[in-house]
Protein backbone atom coordinates (compact mmCIF):
# COMPACT_ATOMS: atom_id res chain seq x y z
CA UNK A 1 0.00 0.00 0.00
CA UNK A 2 1.13 3.20 -0.86
CA UNK A 3 1.59 5.83 1.94
CA UNK A 4 3.20 8.27 0.13
CA UNK A 5 1.63 11.93 0.37
CA UNK A 6 0.90 13.22 -3.02
CA UNK A 7 2.36 16.93 -3.51
CA UNK A 8 -1.08 19.03 -5.38
CA UNK A 9 -3.84 17.04 -3.65
CA UNK A 10 -5.19 18.10 -0.39
CA UNK A 11 -8.38 17.29 1.99
CA UNK A 12 -9.97 20.70 2.53
CA UNK A 13 -12.14 21.11 6.26
CA UNK A 14 -15.47 23.07 5.15
CA UNK A 15 -17.93 23.90 6.86
CA UNK A 16 -21.14 21.86 5.70
CA UNK A 17 -22.96 24.88 4.19
CA UNK A 18 -20.06 25.53 2.11
CA UNK A 19 -18.78 22.11 1.15
CA UNK A 20 -22.20 21.23 -0.12
CA UNK A 21 -22.06 24.71 -2.18
CA UNK A 22 -18.98 24.00 -3.47
CA UNK A 23 -20.03 20.73 -4.67
CA UNK A 24 -23.19 21.49 -6.15
CA UNK A 25 -21.43 24.62 -8.25
CA UNK A 26 -22.95 27.47 -6.78
CA UNK A 27 -19.57 27.98 -4.78
CA UNK A 28 -16.45 27.92 -7.34
CA UNK A 29 -13.88 30.16 -5.47
CA UNK A 30 -12.26 29.15 -1.79
CA UNK A 31 -11.03 32.05 0.24
CA UNK A 32 -8.25 30.65 2.54
CA UNK A 33 -6.37 33.31 5.06
CA UNK A 34 -2.82 31.55 4.95
CA UNK A 35 -1.18 28.14 5.53
CA UNK A 36 -2.39 26.01 2.23
CA UNK A 37 -0.10 25.91 -0.52
CA UNK A 38 -0.88 27.79 -3.75
CA UNK A 39 0.47 25.43 -6.13
CA UNK A 40 -2.87 22.51 -5.43
CA UNK A 41 -4.41 21.02 -8.12
CA UNK A 42 -7.09 19.10 -6.30
CA UNK A 43 -9.14 19.80 -2.99
CA UNK A 44 -11.04 16.57 -1.70
CA UNK A 45 -13.70 18.14 -0.05
CA UNK A 46 -14.28 17.03 4.09
CA UNK A 47 -17.31 18.45 5.47
CA UNK A 48 -16.95 19.34 9.35
CA UNK A 49 -19.41 19.24 12.05
CA UNK A 50 -21.84 17.72 12.04
CA UNK A 51 -21.56 16.02 8.81
CA UNK A 52 -17.76 14.71 9.45
CA UNK A 53 -17.90 12.92 5.55
CA UNK A 54 -15.78 13.34 2.71
CA UNK A 55 -18.60 14.62 0.08
CA UNK A 56 -16.18 14.89 -2.98
CA UNK A 57 -13.76 17.28 -4.74
CA UNK A 58 -12.99 19.32 -6.97
CA UNK A 59 -9.98 20.58 -9.41
CA UNK A 60 -8.05 23.65 -8.78
CA UNK A 61 -7.84 26.31 -11.73
CA UNK A 62 -5.46 28.48 -10.25
CA UNK A 63 -4.82 30.21 -6.89
CA UNK A 64 -5.50 34.39 -6.58
CA UNK A 65 -3.32 35.79 -3.61
CA UNK A 66 -3.84 39.58 -2.96
CA UNK A 67 -5.59 41.86 -0.77
CA UNK A 68 -9.18 40.71 1.03
CA UNK A 69 -10.65 43.99 -0.99
CA UNK A 70 -9.33 42.92 -4.32
CA UNK A 71 -10.53 39.42 -3.43
CA UNK A 72 -13.66 41.05 -2.60
CA UNK A 73 -13.88 42.85 -5.65
CA UNK A 74 -12.75 40.07 -8.09
CA UNK A 75 -14.31 36.99 -6.93
CA UNK A 76 -17.16 37.68 -3.38
CA UNK A 77 -19.68 37.12 -6.00
CA UNK A 78 -18.74 33.70 -6.52
CA UNK A 79 -18.20 33.06 -2.42
CA UNK A 80 -21.26 32.07 -1.76
CA UNK A 81 -20.34 34.16 1.52
CA UNK A 82 -21.70 37.86 2.34
CA UNK A 83 -19.46 41.25 2.79
CA UNK A 84 -19.41 40.79 6.38
CA UNK A 85 -18.89 37.39 7.09
CA UNK A 86 -15.80 37.84 4.62
CA UNK A 87 -14.46 41.04 6.72
CA UNK A 88 -14.92 39.15 9.66
CA UNK A 89 -12.93 36.43 8.08
CA UNK A 90 -9.87 38.54 6.96
CA UNK A 91 -9.98 41.00 9.45
CA UNK A 92 -6.24 41.60 10.53
CA UNK A 93 -4.95 40.11 7.66
CA UNK A 94 -3.28 42.07 4.49
CA UNK A 95 -3.17 39.08 2.26
CA UNK A 96 -5.28 36.20 1.15
CA UNK A 97 -6.05 33.56 -0.76
CA UNK A 98 -8.77 32.98 -3.53
CA UNK A 99 -8.49 29.32 -5.20
CA UNK A 100 -10.80 29.00 -8.23
CA UNK A 101 -12.63 25.61 -8.44
CA UNK A 102 -13.80 23.94 -11.07
CA UNK A 103 -15.23 20.27 -12.10
CA UNK A 104 -16.63 18.60 -8.53
CA UNK A 105 -17.58 15.92 -8.16
CA UNK A 106 -19.80 14.47 -5.70
CA UNK A 107 -19.38 10.74 -4.31
CA UNK A 108 -22.43 8.65 -4.49
CA UNK A 109 -21.79 7.53 -1.57
CA UNK A 110 -19.67 9.75 1.36
CA UNK A 111 -16.80 8.55 2.58
CA UNK A 112 -16.47 8.21 6.71
CA UNK A 113 -13.06 9.31 7.62
CA UNK A 114 -12.19 5.65 8.86
CA UNK A 115 -12.01 4.59 5.54
CA UNK A 116 -9.45 7.42 4.84
CA UNK A 117 -5.76 6.42 6.06
CA UNK A 118 -4.42 9.73 5.13
CA UNK A 119 -6.33 11.01 8.71
CA UNK A 120 -6.61 9.63 11.84
CA UNK A 121 -8.43 12.43 13.11
CA UNK A 122 -10.67 15.53 10.82
CA UNK A 123 -8.11 17.89 9.63
CA UNK A 124 -8.21 20.98 11.22
CA UNK A 125 -7.76 22.98 7.67
CA UNK A 126 -6.36 20.45 5.53
CA UNK A 127 -4.01 17.70 4.81
CA UNK A 128 -1.64 16.22 2.03
CA UNK A 129 -3.82 13.58 0.29
CA UNK A 130 -1.88 9.87 0.14
CA UNK A 131 -1.31 8.35 -3.09
CA UNK A 132 -3.31 5.14 -2.15
CA UNK A 133 -6.49 7.51 -0.77
CA UNK A 134 -6.52 9.45 -4.07
CA UNK A 135 -6.69 6.45 -6.06
CA UNK A 136 -9.13 5.03 -4.14
CA UNK A 137 -11.56 8.00 -4.32
CA UNK A 138 -11.03 8.37 -8.13
CA UNK A 139 -12.39 5.33 -8.42
CA UNK A 140 -15.05 5.47 -6.39
CA UNK A 141 -18.65 5.67 -8.18
CA UNK A 142 -19.75 9.40 -8.49
CA UNK A 143 -23.43 11.19 -7.90
CA UNK A 144 -25.09 12.03 -10.85
CA UNK A 145 -27.23 14.82 -9.41
CA UNK A 146 -25.83 17.83 -7.46
CA UNK A 147 -25.77 18.47 -4.01
CA UNK A 148 -28.43 21.20 -2.55
CA UNK A 149 -26.36 23.64 -0.21
CA UNK A 150 -28.13 24.00 3.41
CA UNK A 151 -28.31 28.10 2.93
CA UNK A 152 -26.21 30.50 2.34
CA UNK A 153 -25.26 34.27 2.75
Amino acid sequence: MDQRKTKHIIILAVNPIYARAILSGEKTVEFRRNGIPSEIKKIVIYSTKPDQIILGYCDVKECIIDSPDNLWKLYGGQGFINKKDFSTYYQGYEIGKCYILDNPKIFYNPITLNKCKTLSVAPQSFAYLNKNDWRNFRRRKKANKTLQPTGGS
